[in-house]
């Protein structure tokens, strides 16, 4: 038995006397070009999340390695949590596996009293174990939609999927509402951000607190090295005070081109240039400026 799991702290509290061998899926599929590529997800990502791109390389070949060891004869338990960041990551691993793996999937939804798997205790990881459940071929079909979908360089696809998959529509009017929207040019967290900051300057833990933990972006599972990168993505719409020091340390205000956006008095995309992947779209100069208006994508 396999126990792939989603990350260092459920490894940290992960139980001994489960049976089986444990391996950590470290990526982040939400973020970058969704392509199996290593070299070209690290040109992007590497730089933002702070490793060079021979370290993001490494890391990544060592993770496909590891999903090389499933094979058809063993038995793979996917622990992972119902939010963005977790079910993209699911999708991409179920597409990667051996067809003919049994799989057994821990898929637990977010809650008041159910912040990550790995705040819980041992004894409460091998209680979920007990109710693990089979995914049968529709499962891992379903799966591999979401997946084939989601790399699409046209979104309508994922837009128009519907999917019997556990947080599978959930998790995909998560990702659309990451497009900027017709109202504003913000997508929905940058537009969250904005408007916490009418209220003052915050520093970074305080705003990542108050935009990432409340719902329904607390779904997104997104960490403080992607929000840091969003801040960064946000100027010149706001200010960050200490830039040049680790993220932990700045301080951000609103500017008064936030402002005017917010009021609909400039589009939010006005002054910037986007360069951000959503999945296998790139939103940058020269591509369709893909637009979310609460149902549908439109491209304007």
């Amino acid at each position: 038995m396999l126990h792939l799991l989603n990350g260092d702290a459920t490894l940290a509290v992960f139980p001994s006397t489960l049976p089986g061998h444990r391996i950590v899926w470290r990526d982040i599929m939400v973020e970058g070009p969704a392509v199996d590529d290593g070299a070209a997800r690290a040109a992007w990502l590497a730089p933002r999340l702070g490793v060079t791109p021979d370290e993001y390389e490494r890391r990544w070949r060592e993770g496909l390695a590891e999903l090389a060891r499933a094979t058809a004869d063993d038995e793979v338990v996917l622990w992972f949590e119902q939010d963005l960041f977790c079910a993209v990551n699911l999708w991409f691993v179920i597409a990667r596996l051996p067809p003919r793996t049994r799989l057994w999937l821990v898929f637990p939804p977010l809650g008041d009293t159910f912040r990550g798997l790995g705040t819980l205790t041992s004894s409460r990881l091998a209680e979920l174990f007990e109710s693990r459940r089979p995914l049968d071929r529709e499962a891992r079909t379903a799966a591999g939609a979401l997946w084939g979908a989601y790399a699409s360089s046209d979104p309508r696809a994922l837009a128009e999927t519907r999917s019997a998959l556990a947080f599978g529509d959930d998790a995909v009017r998560l990702h659309l509402g990451r497009f900027p929207s017709i109202a504003q040019g913000l997508d929905e967290i940058e537009a969250a951000t904005l408007r916490t900051l009418l209220a003052g300057a915050r520093a970074f833990t305080d705003l990542f607190r108050a935009v990432m933990h409340t719902p329904p972006l607390d779904r997104h599972g997104m960490g403080d090295v992607q929000y840091a990168a969003a801040l960064r993505d946000l100027r010149p719409l706001i200010v960050i005070e200490g830039a040049a020091e680790p993220f932990t340390a700045w301080r951000m205000r609103l500017t008064q081109d936030g402002a005017d956006v917010l009021e609909g008095r400039r589009d939010g995309l006005a002054r910037r240039t986007p360069d951000r992947w959503r999945g296998g779209v790139h939103l940058r100069p020269g591509a369709p400026d893909w637009r979310w208006d609460g149902g549908r994508l439109v491209p304007r």
